[in-house]
């Protein structure tokens, strides 16, 4: 498990959302670097992480006077803390959740990029239907 979450720390570097936060370059890049299984898991553990950075500070968000943002931007800050990779994840407090809401200083939105995930699901679902409907025409 130590393994499997330093290599979607090292994806997620190689992605480099924090020097070029542009989700059509990232969604290029996923589909140009990795497998769609890669592809996939990297989607999933990002989703993992936002729920726990979510569960640990959602009480500093919704406290008075809490961390300024709403509901899409509490999902947008939280994902770009997982964008700017491993280190500021393990080291991202409440008070610096909340200068970044009030600076702004956050994308709209790391997840976007794993968009494609979702497509490229599809995409493998149609096909695999379409064969199991050609050979069950040809039986």
């Amino acid at each position: 498990m130590e393994d499997l979450e330093e290599e979607c720390w090292g994806q997620i570097k190689k992605l480099n959302w924090w020097n070029d936060p542009n989700d059509d370059r990232v969604s290029s890049e996923l589909k140009r670097y990795f497998t769609l299984n890669e592809i996939i898991r990297l989607r999933d553990f990002v989703d993992n992480k936002q729920r726990e950075l979510m569960d640990k500070f959602n009480e500093d968000w919704l406290d008075d006077p809490g961390i300024n943002v709403s509901d899409d931007g509490w999902s947008d800050l939280t994902a770009e803390i997982i964008g700017r990779g491993e280190e500021y994840y393990n080291n991202i407090t409440a008070e610096q959740l909340s200068e970044m809401a009030d600076r702004n200083d956050y994308q709209e939105s790391f997840l976007y990029c794993f968009h494609i995930a979702y497509d490229l699901e599809r995409e493998l679902k149609e096909k695999t239907y379409s064969e199991v409907f050609k050979v069950n025409k040809l039986n």
